[in-house]
């Protein structure tokens, strides 16, 4: 098979299964977005009780996205600290549980993201940091 086919091969298979994943909910539909890109950016993990994912966003536009999701949710922010090459924000959410943004510069175009809430790892807190990850995501 030339290289030609198997582009498009892989492209159908890619397509059908964008199109399959779309029907369902939950992560299965961001891992797929880490899969078109390379599987190198918007992939999420989990270290302990810490959502962290690298984007292709500036740490600027990260840090507007980060401080934008906190007022969306309703988070008032305690700390805020920029330069450079790192920003940290954090708040308490309507549970008084800490609610941590922590973003990292890795080059002029990916930025680190982690989101820390509450202090012990849950699904619910997990749920929590998924939801504010993709209201910053929603923002740039």
């Amino acid at each position: 098979m030339n290289s030609d086919m198997k582009n498009i091969k892989n492209t159908l298979l890619l397509t059908g299964l964008v199109a399959t994943l779309g029907l369902s909910q939950g992560c299965a539909l961001l891992l797929v977005g880490g899969l078109a890109a390379g599987a190198v950016y918007g992939t999420v993990s989990y270290a302990k009780n810490t959502l962290q994912v690298r984007d292709n966003v500036t740490l600027d536009r990260a840090w507007l996205a980060a401080n934008g999701a906190l007022k969306d949710l309703g988070i008032p922010v305690t700390s805020s600290k920029k330069d450079g090459t790192s920003g940290r924000l954090e708040g308490k959410n309507v549970k008084n549980q800490p609610v941590i943004i922590a973003l990292t510069r890795q080059t002029d175009s990916v930025t680190e993201i982690e989101i820390t809430v509450g202090t012990f790892d849950s699904k619910e807190n997990r749920a929590d940091a998924q939801y504010a990850y993709d209201r910053m995501k929603a923002r740039y």
